[in-house]
């Protein structure tokens, strides 16, 4: 599928926004810096057989949105990806085990109305832990969402707002 002009629709490179996905899931799971991530500017589809939370996903459009992220640690890693029986696989290699691992998830998960239109809005954070104690370090603001939502939510609360609070 190809996310284009607020329409899911069959078309040539719709999976590259899935592989820049993954590398983006990845990338949160390390200690590579996201520099640059754009997000799609609707949720076409509803949660049902989502694996990664709303909101970690990425847009990808040549040469106009990008993915970057670079590394600012002294270790050399190598992703991998790969195509499997049934979704994409990646890893990050590196030349030595690393000294945290990471938890990725959302928070504040919620849909909106503004007149007939319907949104979603969330935060995304990540828990950073101490791989010798299991200990939390800390805990990260990665993004806030919010986007136009293409389907009729359904077994949630919506709450009725006006346009201008959109942006708050």
């Amino acid at each position: 599928m190809r996310l284009s002009n607020g329409q899911a629709k069959p078309g040539i490179g719709g999976g590259i926004c899935q592989l820049a996905n993954l590398l983006h899931w990845m990338v949160l799971h390390s200690p590579l810096t996201v520099t640059q991530r754009s997000t799609h500017s609707f949720d076409p589809f509803p949660d049902n057989g989502r694996v990664l939370p709303w909101g970690v996903g990425c847009s990808i459009v040549y040469n106009y949105v990008d993915l970057q992220f670079r590394n600012d640690t002294d270790q050399t890693f190598q992703l991998r990806v790969g195509v499997g029986e049934r979704y994409l696989e990646g890893e990050i290699l590196a030349e030595q085990p690393p000294r945290s691992s990471y938890r990725v998830f959302a928070r504040n998960e919620r849909f909106l109305r503004a007149g007939t239109q319907h949104y979603r809005r969330n935060e995304i954070w990540r828990t950073t832990i101490d791989r010798r104690t299991g200990s939390p370090t800390s805990t990260d603001l990665i993004r806030e969402n919010v986007a136009l939502v293409k389907y009729l939510p359904t077994n949630t609360t919506i709450h009725d707002i006006t346009p201008s609070q959109l942006a708050t």
